[in-house]
């Protein structure tokens, strides 16, 4: 990446610019819940899928090295793996002489019939909430951008395949800890459009179809892709208004000192061992431009989508907001930091 500390700053700034006129858009009533919620779906089925159709197709890298086809999405996956496992050993530490604390209604909802050790425990959603929450960072609308402006164009199709791996890991492994249970039907959620699209893009890429593509299908997937990215970004600020009138900076204080620790700097440490390593000569070079984008996602404060997610299925939504808004503070620091230290 090798990028100056003010070329990082320089890459933020538009990001949080547009963050900001997404939360003005809300906080005014430009933009109601439900437009929101119709502009998301728009995101996740429409635009998406056309901006991986877009970029994987054509993409360079791809076609020249045959390893990032499986090893991009694979350290995606391990990524969020690494983090899950470091947050399920905190959660002893974080909630340690805090149990029986939960409302029994989340309690019913969120502790299984499993024996399994967090549901032993009288806080258990809080704890599987904790995990799942500071295991996924914001790896997509926030992280894309900076892709583009600090390793590259052709860099964001290697990254939407790393986010695949996220997403593989999110309905998987995050999930099966949320719920202490493996739902049934769970594989179904790993047929979206973003792995669809993921997939069909990879096989244009590898079967030398990419070229015979009609220009005027390449238009419309350049066009409505050009549009997900910022429409994404402006969408992370909507739902941040909703999110202050819930939070409170005096309570659950022990929880964001345990998510900024891990998130902003523990889980950061250990995503960055194979940047380092390559960088000191430990070990074979890492294929471009894997490097970088393993660097900026493990700057990533924790993410909003799974507030959403832990409210759905019986964790608890405090304890993710909270996790949520002290890591996205601390990311102000911590985000410009690990970028310079790891380019």
């Amino acid at each position: 990446m090798n990028a100056p500390l003010a070329s990082i700053l320089t890459a933020i700034l538009p990001v949080l610019a547009i963050i900001g006129a997404g939360s003005f858009l809300r906080a005014r009533g430009v933009v109601d819940a439900s437009a929101q919620h119709g502009l998301m779906q728009v995101v996740i089925w429409v635009l998406m899928p056309c901006l991986v159709l877009d970029r994987v197709p054509h993409n360079a890298a791809l076609n020249a090295d045959n390893t990032l086809a499986w090893l991009t999405p694979l350290t995606g996956f391990a990524s969020v793996a690494v983090g899950l496992a470091l947050a399920l050993a905190a959660t002893k530490i974080v909630f340690a002489g805090t149990g029986g604390t939960t409302p029994a209604a989340t309690t019913a909802t969120a502790t299984p019939a499993t024996g399994d050790a967090l549901a032993a425990t009288g806080n258990a959603p809080q704890r599987r909430t904790f995990a799942y929450c500071v295991s996924l960072f914001n790896y997509g609308y926030v992280a894309l951008p900076l892709c583009e402006t600090l390793v590259g164009r052709d860099a964001v199709a290697v990254m939407l395949l790393f986010n695949a791996g996220i997403e593989a890991a999110m309905w998987t492994l995050c999930l099966l800890t949320l719920t202490g249970r493996l739902e049934r039907g769970a594989w179904r959620r790993l047929v979206n459009p973003m792995t669809v699209g993921s997939v069909v893009a990879l096989a244009l890429n590898k079967s030398g179809a990419a070229p015979h593509m009609p220009d005027a299908l390449r238009a419309v997937f350049s066009m409505l892709g050009g549009c997900a990215i910022p429409l994404g970004i402006l969408l992370v600020g909507m739902a941040l208004p909703a999110l202050w009138r819930e939070f409170s900076f005096r309570r659950g204080l022990r929880e964001a000192a345990g998510a900024v620790a891990l998130r902003n700097l523990l889980i950061p440490c250990f995503m960055a061992l194979p940047v380092v390593a390559a960088m000191r000569g430990w070990c074979p070079a890492l294929p471009k431009p894997l490097g970088g984008i393993i660097a900026i996602q493990a700057a990533m404060p924790a993410g909003i989508f799974p507030i959403v997610i832990a409210q759905h299925f019986g964790g608890d939504a405090r304890v993710a907001l909270r996790v949520a808004v002290w890591t996205s503070l601390a990311a102000v620091v911590t985000l410009p930091v690990w970028l310079w230290l790891l380019g």
